[in-house]
């Protein structure tokens, strides 16, 4: 199933010349994000933690449009891998912009099924992670006076229970009001933080998990009649992060295709 080409949105000037930071910034929705950012003008740092194929195969296409990019890898939940990623990062100054979409999930893993590795790994990346990260670049922010905008990409997972996804969805509920709390904070040094709770999305992760015919049985019992393509949610974050969102504080935002208004109890 092809992703949608990148569809032209409103203009957002104030993102030209900034520095933006996406993790699994290379696939999916990352890509889609970094793709919207970089084409106002930002230069963005693809983070990636394995794919070097996938990854390399975006740099050329963003080096191909003239983007101002550069890659990344570091794996998630590898505390020197990312305080190495983010000291090279900062060498050439404090971000302005900060995306945590990269998750670390297993199907069919249900509460039973799930032991301490698991649960540790993916707390490890969806939770401890984004701490680190967003720790260090906000400090970089506020000691350069900058008054950054950061988003973090959560889902349904986050505020509905779904079976064989136990880890899962206990860290993106977790991350939920890790949001909350950050924010709460951040915004006393004038940066922003918000989340979007994102429905069923056409990506390669998703597409690794089901068949197609899984996919459109699945997206049918959207309300929309759909699933989400990557580029439709990184319009939702690329509007978080800029300066029509400046009074969007601490929010999870949701854009699921109306999911939670009837959710599907075989999903």
């Amino acid at each position: 199933m092809k992703e949608d080409n990148l569809v032209l949105g409103p203009a957002y000037p104030e993102f030209k010349g900034k520095r933006a930071l996406i993790t699994g910034g290379t696939q999916g929705i990352g890509k889609a994000i970094a793709e919207r950012l970089a084409r106002q003008g930002a230069v963005v740092y693809l983070n990636y933690s394995q794919n070097d194929q996938a990854a390399r195969e975006a740099f050329e296409r963003f080096r191909e449009a003239g983007y101002a990019a550069e890659l990344c890898k570091a794996k998630l939940g590898a505390v020197a891998a990312v305080e190495a990623m983010l000291g090279h990062i900062h060498q050439s100054g404090p971000l302005d912009l900060l995306v945590c979409n990269a998750a670390y999930q297993e199907k069919n893993r249900g509460f039973f099924e799930t032991d301490l590795a698991l649960i540790q790994r993916t707390l490890d990346v969806n939770i401890l992670a984004n701490f680190q990260i967003m720790q260090k670049v906000a400090r970089e922010m506020i000691d350069a006076g900058r008054k950054g905008r950061m988003a973090m990409c959560s889902s349904g997972h986050g505020t509905m229970a779904f079976k064989g996804t136990f880890a899962y969805d206990v860290s993106k509920a977790a991350l939920n009001h890790f949001m909350r709390c950050a924010a709460l904070e951040l915004i006393e040094h004038g940066i922003r933080l918000n989340a979007v709770d994102i429905g069923w999305t056409h990506t390669p992760g998703e597409r690794r998990w089901f068949s197609e015919e899984e996919q459109n049985r699945l997206s049918g019992s959207i309300p929309i009649g759909r699933a989400a393509q990557s580029d439709e949610i990184a319009a939702v974050i690329e509007f978080l992060l800029s300066d029509q969102a400046s009074y969007v504080v601490g929010s999870l935002y949701t854009a699921d295709g109306g999911f939670v208004l009837r959710p599907n109890p075989s999903v």
